[in-house]
């Protein structure tokens, strides 16, 4: 048969049959590609009349009035309506009537709004949602602004759990980061990027990849600040999250019998949103499952326990009341000490506060995936197509949001994770944030080549995240690093959200571009956690480490080579002065790197903590699991002395008089 209709339904569902590699060569997607997706998508694809009458759905439900409009404020509005007379009822509880102008062909024209926020209009019996958003987020010129400056700001960024302090039970939490916080604020920084604090697992300690979480808006209850009476042990410095989680969730269990009837617990158990309830109910229900010999994965649960809203959840929620309320407990304990962070991170100075890191997905066995499961990509993974770096492409095996579900839903689960972490900090950094235009969606059981883009519906999503910025004055950073859709970049960027710029990627050929020419646009940093140190880079562990795992990559001679380049990069800016350092001496290249990356022409600039300390391992090599020690790296010394050893407070104040200086 012919696949003309096939093709037809894929480009309605969003997915490109023909994608680009980072060479411009293109690719053809398989007719048993686009099948397997489609049919993930609930999309019979299994023959030619199947494919039509799945685009009639598609467009019986293009017909149905749009759950959520969104718009920029004083922009014409259309809409799938005939027109005639509506009611416009504004955020503030105001309202005032209009007339819906007839453009033909079933649609009218609304006139623009010229106050942004959520908003409704009324058209007889029917509702429709309105998301008004400004024409730019909230800036980090505009937080210098709110607090009386302007000129260049610089931050720290942190793992969370590498975070030592007395009684932490092995993990850092968000009471050490308040403390960290409050040093850093003291020095000059205006802002400490954190790494995911999303929800995990109570009851699998050995599942602790931060971007591989059960929930992206609930918080991960093992960083609330709360004191545990024993510590777990740390070999080699690293974190044994399989003893240490226990730890700490037994803290909790003792704090929760004592304090169960806090009045201010009993207004959060009360007042709390649906989805931070529907959090605690599943990990009751996991601990419940776990206990009659059934498995984690609620996809293998019985059919009435995979529906939130079934009397089988219901029942089971009565008899796990107890179990419930500490699950509750323990998001009211984190979020209370993540909103005492910030407080201690303004309170000290801080212009911006923490940056919370928004993971690209989240695992299809989690409570996002079971409580909200039409708004999630089921039977389908996201990852990245093969490249220059990964020949075989990668798959992440997280699920993320669908596009038809978030349209259906009023883009319920972006506003709630959007609004949930901007709630309690000063800002997001979205990882991969190309997803806010497409993702490479994979068939399940399939490999990363077989897979292809999505589209998602940018313009609402990026109003949304505008919106959502002004709304919690938070900043917004887009990790926009890889291949980039044609146009995305500037589209951000005059929307006010700040790309990356990473010194090991800022290069013309073999030259290092000087970091003044980096695009303003963006947030400057030496480099990422899934990237080398600047001390590691220089001497050249990552290399090392790729020789041990097997790993292609730069070799030595290359690195000798590329020392050169940057050295003569860093006397340019003048940052760099007299002889190279050698290989081995981490401090004094992490000095000219710290003040290097501060000349740079962007509004913010984020040394790591590892660059900060001039250490040389990183937190993370992708690709690898336990052949390094991913994520479980603790840092050197104390939260609360961690800044201040002379060359760390040099180094410091080195980065702060440069930013100064460039504003």
């Amino acid at each position: 048969m012919s696949d003309d209709a096939l093709y037809e339904l894929a480009d309605r569902a969003g997915l490109s049959r023909v994608w680009h590699d980072v060479f411009g060569t293109a690719h053809d997607v398989s007719p048993t590609s686009l099948r397997g997706l489609l049919a993930a998508f609930e999309l019979d694809a299994g023959s030619e009349s199947a494919c039509h009458d799945s685009i009639a759905l598609l467009d019986a439900e293009a017909r149905l009035p749009p759950r959520l409009l969104t718009a920029t404020v004083d922009s014409e509005i259309t809409l799938n309506h005939p027109g005639g007379a509506a009611r416009i009822l504004l955020e503030d509880g105001t309202s005032y009537d209009t007339r819906l102008e007839d453009v033909g062909n079933g649609y009218a024209r609304l006139p623009g709004l010229a106050t942004p926020g959520y908003h409704q209009i009324h058209l007889g019996d029917a509702m429709i949602d309105l998301a008004i958003a400004p024409h730019r987020a909230f800036t980090i010129e505009d937080a210098l602004a709110r607090h009386g400056r302007a000129g260049k700001a610089w931050g720290l960024a942190v793992q969370v759990y590498s975070l030592p302090r007395e009684n932490d039970g092995g993990i850092g939490d968000f009471g050490a980061l308040a403390t960290l916080a409050a040093n850093a604020g003291a020095r000059g920084a205006d802002a400490v990027a954190i790494s995911p604090v999303h929800a995990l697992y109570a009851s699998e300690p050995g599942h602790y990849g931060p971007y591989g979480p059960s929930s992206r808006i609930a918080l991960n209850p093992v960083y609330a600040a709360i004191d545990c009476a024993a510590a777990a042990p740390s070999p080699d410095g690293l974190i044994d999250w399989r003893t240490a989680t226990p730890l700490r969730y037994q803290a909790l269990r003792r704090d929760f019998a004592l304090h169960r009837d806090d009045p201010a617990f009993k207004q959060f158990q009360a007042e709390t949103s649906p989805a931070i309830q529907l959090h605690a109910l599943f990990e009751a229900l996991v601990t419940h499952q776990l206990s009659v010999g059934a498995g984690r994965d609620w996809r293998s649960w019985p059919d009435a326990l995979r529906d939130p809203h079934s009397s089988a959840v219901a029942a089971l929620a009565a008899a796990n009341q107890d179990e419930c309320a500490f699950h509750l407990y323990a998001q009211f304990r984190a979020l209370g000490s993540l909103q005492a962070a910030q407080r201690a991170a303004i309170d000290a100075g801080m212009a911006v506060g923490l940056i919370a890191d928004l993971a690209v997905g989240a695992d299809p066995a989690g409570s996002d995936a079971w409580s909200r499961p039409a708004e999630v990509l089921r039977g389908a993974s996201v990852g990245a197509p093969p490249d220059e770096f990964n020949r075989r492409g990668q798959n992440w095996g997280l699920t993320a949001f669908s596009p038809r579900g978030l349209r259906q839903s009023g883009f319920s689960a972006l506003r709630d994770m959007l609004s949930t972490a901007l709630h309690a900090t000063g800002g997001v950094r979205i990882d991969h944030a190309m997803g806010l235009s497409r993702l490479w969606v994979i068939p399940e059981g399939g490999e990363a080549k077989d897979g292809c883009y999505l589209r998602y519906p940018f313009e609402d999503m990026r109003r949304l995240v505008m919106l959502e910025s002004q709304r919690h004055h938070g900043i917004v950073v887009a990790e926009d690093l890889g291949t980039v859709p044609g146009g995305f970049r500037e589209s951000l960027a005059a929307s006010g959200i700040t790309g990356m710029s990473i010194l090991w990627f800022e290069r013309d050929g073999d030259r290092f571009v000087p970091p003044a020419h980096w695009r303003a646009e963006t947030t400057a940093l030496t480099t990422t956690h899934d990237l080398p140190t600047v001390a590691g880079w220089w001497r050249g562990t990552d290399i090392a480490w790729r020789e041990r795992l097997g790993i292609a990559g730069e070799n030595h001679d290359k690195r000798a080579h590329d020392r050169h380049c940057l050295w003569d990069a860093c006397v340019a800016s003048g940052a760099g002065q007299g002889d190279m350092p050698a290989p081995d001496d981490g401090d004094r290249i992490a000095d000219v790197l710290a003040i290097h990356v501060g000349t740079a022409s962007s509004a913010l600039a984020i040394l790591p903590i590892e660059d900060a300390l001039a250490l040389p391992e990183q937190p993370n090599i992708p690709g690898t699991i336990d052949e390094h020690p991913n994520w479980r790296r603790r840092l050197p010394a104390p939260a609360a002395t961690l800044l201040d050893a002379p060359r760390v407070a040099a180094r410091l104040d080195g980065l702060d008089r440069t930013r100064k200086a460039r504003g």
